[in-house]
């Protein structure tokens, strides 16, 4: 019970911090879509395409793909994978952003109807300017994931709400980057299918670090996922 009432706070405490501040918001669309190549007892392994959009006079979108493999163990999980971006932004640069990355992840069932699932990562980033103003660069960023499913209806495992809270911490900024994340909040409604594929609508809200080049502090990003 304390380790719920924990998570619960956490994730709570994000979305108010948030709420506090008053800063310029931008308003972004996001699809994702997941192919899960392996899950049984020792492995996990998933592909993903993803394309984030962001509504302004100013042209950026961001295409993306990731693949990772994951080994099981008693009480965790080690991942590693690889993360490429490619950033169209007509107010600074577009940019190629490649991230290798090594990460650990638990899962405990909390209950028969939660479930809770933590990640600490460790990325390294290389950003590839086409733009001669702006010269290559790269750097290391860490990460915290705290992510929950609850089946919010009794005896339904078919329903689920996903609140999840991720924390950034950066070594160096990055030139051009107009949206860096520090946190972010997140809520998904997911339905899971009789074959196993998972259809999430959602909403996230990110808050940026303040010495990058955006003047825009949040972020609300409307969330449309599947995943097979």
């Amino acid at each position: 019970m304390k380790t719920i009432l924990i998570s619960i706070l956490m994730i709570c405490c994000s979305l108010t911090l948030h709420a506090q501040e008053e800063d310029k918001d931008e308003f972004f669309q996001e699809a994702e879509a997941a192919y899960t190549y392996v899950n049984n007892n020792k492995w996990r392994g998933a592909a993903t395409a993803n394309w984030k959009h962001l509504f302004d006079k100013y042209n950026w979108s961001r295409w993306g793909m990731d693949a990772y493999i994951s080994r099981k163990m008693k009480f965790i999980s080690l991942e590693a994978g690889i993360t490429t971006y490619y950033t169209v932004d007509k107010k600074t640069a577009n940019f190629l952003e490649l991230r290798p990355w090594f990460g650990l992840r638990s899962d405990f069932e909390l209950s028969n109807r939660l479930l809770l699932m933590q990640k600490f990562k460790i990325e390294r980033r290389h950003f590839l300017y086409k733009d001669d103003t702006f010269a290559d660069m790269h750097t290391t960023r860490t990460r915290f994931l705290l992510s929950l499913k609850y089946d919010f209806i009794k005896d339904r495992e078919d329903w689920k709400l996903n609140p999840t809270s991720e924390w950034y911490f950066v070594s160096k900024n990055a030139d051009a980057e107009r949206f860096s994340n520090s946190v972010e909040f997140g809520l998904r409604l997911l339905k899971i299918f009789k074959n196993e594929h998972e259809l999430a609508v959602g909403y996230k809200r990110e808050s940026y670090k303040s010495e990058y080049i955006s003047e825009d502090k949040h972020g609300h990003i409307f969330l449309l996922e599947y995943a097979f």
